[in-house]
């Protein structure tokens, strides 16, 4: 489909440069040839008058006319002949410079389309999985000819896990699509405060036992954003240092002001993050270092979605290793400003 793209845009490249290519030439060729007639007429008037003067006698056909008309046509002949030559030159350049063209202009269209399609796969894969342990399940349940009702309760339990695994992917789809089309989200005063508090609180609904290892340091201010998204972009960060981090260690978020930004960094002291998954952390259903994510729960959604919030609010993201260990997340906001 692309390489056919790509020859139907060199082709449309090419006329483009073979027409700026004639009117360019044949245009400055017009205007030298007005410019080389207008020069000698001129020079035939002054030689004229010169002689009407000087021996009282019209100039009528002298030598010298003969050698200007001939440099008239010569200049005329190696004009035309320039002309061609330039057009031929830029039709033999042009076609590569077009193919090139053409390729440089698709590379993005390519990519996108690649990530679509690989977003599309993946997808597919993870709303699949579940889907085909829950077939599984009840048809092996299905072909006893008896059953007792801790065997069923089981079973019922094993398919609302993968029900809420369905829920909780459809709704980060959801959630990521909305944002990505979302070009305007309200915006206000927000307080530093209160986006920590309200990110804690959704951390302690779903880790009870954990939410006492995050420690707080959050300097008191106002940024400019919207609440809600911006608390779920600093959730998402706590949730995954909790994923990915020993349970007997600390996690900090931090808070600061840096000139009329304001970061949140979320700090913890696990393994780190492979340099190959940097570029492509924030990207969908991505999950580096697979001997690993495999064995936590997730579906590589959950920082393409603080990407595309931290995009609707004017923030921006970043992620690092730390020297010593773990690694570092941050959301970069603007400072209110009334």
């Amino acid at each position: 489909m692309f390489k056919s793209a790509r020859i139907q845009l060199t082709f449309f490249y090419l006329i483009a440069i073979i027409f700026v290519s004639f009117l360019t030439t044949f245009g400055t060729r017009i205007v030298a040839e007005n410019a080389f007639e207008n020069q000698n007429s001129n020079a035939r008037g002054q030689i004229s008058q010169i002689v009407r003067e000087e021996v009282g006698l019209p100039l009528l056909q002298s030598p010298l006319q003969k050698v200007q008309q001939t440099q008239d046509t010569d200049a005329h002949d190696r004009l035309l002949i320039w002309t061609i030559y330039l057009n031929i030159i830029a039709i033999i350049v042009g076609v590569p410079a077009s193919y090139w063209f053409a390729g440089r202009t698709l590379r993005p269209i390519e990519e996108a389309h690649k990530l679509q399609e690989k977003f599309a796969s993946d997808a597919s894969h993870e709303l699949n999985t579940p889907l085909s342990v829950m077939k599984t399940e009840n048809e092996v349940f299905l072909r006893q000819k008896s059953f007792k009702e801790p065997e069923a309760r089981s079973l019922i339990v094993s398919n609302l896990e993968e029900i809420q695994r369905l829920e909780l992917l459809t709704n980060n789809l959801l959630a990521l699509s909305d944002f990505a089309n979302t070009k305007n989200i309200k915006m206000e005063s927000v307080k530093t405060i209160q986006i920590a508090d309200d990110a804690i609180s959704q951390l302690a609904k779903i880790y009870p036992d954990q939410a006492q290892r995050v420690k707080i340091d959050i300097d008191a201010r106002k940024i400019f954003g919207n609440l809600e998204s911006l608390t779920q972009v600093v959730f998402i960060f706590l949730d995954n240092a909790i994923k990915y981090s020993p349970k007997t260690t600390d996690i900090n978020l931090v808070g600061k002001q840096n000139d009329e930004m304001y970061t949140f960094s979320v700090v913890d002291q696990g393994s780190g993050i492979n340099e190959a998954d940097m570029p492509k952390i924030f990207e969908r259903l991505y999950r580096g270092d697979l001997n690993r994510s495999s064995q936590i729960p997730g579906h590589g959604l959950g920082l393409a979605l603080a990407k595309e919030i931290a995009n609707a609010n004017q923030a921006g993201l970043s992620v690092s290793n730390n020297p010593k260990k773990g690694a570092t997340f941050k959301l970069i906001v603007n400072l209110y400003k009334k």
